[in-house]
Order: C-alpha cells, then sequence, then structure tokens
C-alpha cells in the first residue's frame, strides 16, 4: 500500500503538470503562435524527444520561430545538398572558364 504522504505528493505534482498545461493552453492563445512554438521546443528539449520533418515545418512556417531544431534526417539530407551545391558551383565555374577561352 502507498503511504499517504507519497500518494498527496503524487496527487500535487499531477495537479501542477495539469495547471501548467492549462496555463500554458491559455497562454497560447494570448501571447501568440511564437510563444507556444518556442515553448513546445523547449519540452521537446527537456524531455529529449525526437523532432520530426512535420514538427519542423510547424515551427518554421507556422509559429514562425527561425532556426528550429531540425530532425536527424534532415541534418543528413542538408549534408547531401551542400555537396551537390559544391559540385555544382565548382562545375559551374570551370564551364565559365572553359567558355571564356
Amino acid at each position: 500500500m502507498i503511504p499517504t504522504e507519497i500518494l498527496e505528493l503524487l496527487i500535487s505534482i499531477g495537479y501542477i503538470v495539469l495547471g501548467y498545461l492549462i496555463g500554458m493552453a491559455f497562454a497560447g492563445s494570448f501571447l501568440g503562435r511564437k510563444y507556444m512554438g518556442l515553448m513546445d521546443i523547449l519540452l521537446h528539449r527537456v524531455f529529449r524527444r525526437r523532432v520530426t520533418v512535420t514538427q519542423y515545418l510547424y515551427w518554421k512556417y507556422f509559429c514562425g520561430i527561425g532556426n528550429p531544431p531540425k530532425p536527424e534526417n534532415l541534418k543528413k539530407l542538408e549534408g547531401r545538398l551542400k555537396q551537390v551545391e559544391s559540385l555544382l558551383t565548382g562545375l559551374l565555374a570551370l564551364a565559365s572558364s572553359l567558355g571564356e577561352r
């Protein structure tokens, strides 16, 4: 059997969490999307939740956050895109130098 003090502590913690979540919902309606997006990012970092592409797009374009955390698969894709971009830049520079001759 759970002692009464521990049960009261768990109920109090539950009330605190519930009050926080309800307060966040009301704060979001008054303070706006950017604030809610920032709090969502904070909670993802605190609880070490995995970021999905959907959440990244929501934070970036709906909430208007400048540099939200990126999901792992998007980070890998971004690295590959930089490689392709540098390759294309080099090829264009080579083609323009050959065209000038």
